[in-house]
């Protein structure tokens, strides 16, 4: 299920490990001392009273308390003058994301759970785990990174086929994915080209996460039809477990130049 409107939450990483932080506050601070190098009470609070967001000094220093009680942050005296307290950040930024760690946790483990008692499900279930855990929790983009590995093993694929025409290719690239577990390719239309593939190795058991997925298969396909017909070729999935659809699919086109 996508919702429409969650909460956002900033991801820190300390010594005892990965920390959401929700409260607006306090990722303001955090945001406070990520680009100055020690601030004191009264720093920050001037700081939100400049953005106009003024808070008492009693209020940040509850909010300071809990940051360093989370070891996110950490105080120490002034170089200048013992008795005053400067803090610093104790964590390192890692990113952010709209899924709570609980949350996290529970669509990890149905992945999981659903993969155990046969090696090759539980291998695509790892693959699947790594990737949705590392794009909810740094808001990082995989896709164009995956794209280019695919692109790349596209292009040792091609070196092993023989067709020589495009009916003789697809019915190659169709025994290939059957042979090496990738799934079960079927050609959908050929004028244009639309692939579709189902029991997918690369997201077949990701949860709906409202985007398509399966960018390095995007990268594999393109590189054996440029390599066969030595062409630019584009190829954009348009359907995929990650939109909810029980299948990918593949539209694969050769714009002019």
């Amino acid at each position: 299920m996508v919702h429409s409107k969650r909460t956002s939450f900033e991801v820190y990483f300390s010594e005892d490990g990965l920390r959401q932080v929700s409260n607006p506050v306090r990722m303001k601070i955090l945001e406070m001392l990520q680009e100055n190098e020690g601030l004191e009470l009264k720093d920050i609070f001037l700081l939100f009273e400049k953005s106009g967001q003024r808070k008492s000094k009693s209020t940040l220093w509850e909010h300071l308390k809990i940051l360093i009680s989370h070891k996110l942050v950490i105080e120490k005296p002034h170089p200048e003058d013992k008795r005053r307290k400067l803090f610093l950040l104790d964590s390192k930024f890692v990113g952010t994301t709209e899924m709570s760690i609980a949350e996290l946790s529970n669509q990890l483990s149905e992945v999981i759970q659903k993969s155990i008692g046969d090696p090759l499900d539980f291998a695509k279930g790892l693959f699947c785990a790594v990737r949705f855990g590392i794009e909810s929790f740094t808001n990082f983009n995989l896709s164009p990174v995956l794209k280019e590995i695919g692109r790349t093993i596209g292009k040792e694929i091609a070196s092993t086929l023989l067709g020589e025409n495009l009916d003789e290719l697809l019915k190659e690239l169709s025994k290939f994915w059957e042979i090496h577990k990738l799934g079960h390719l079927e050609v959908v239309s050929k004028t244009p080209i639309s692939l579709i593939v189902t029991d997918c190795y690369e997201c077949g058991m990701m949860p709906n996460v409202g985007k398509c997925l399966c960018a390095q298969d995007e990268g594999i396909i393109e590189a054996i039809f440029e390599a066969k017909f030595k062409k630019s070729c584009k190829v954009e999935e348009s359907e995929c477990h990650g939109t909810g659809h029980p299948h990918c699919k593949f539209n694969v086109t050769f714009p002019l130049l």
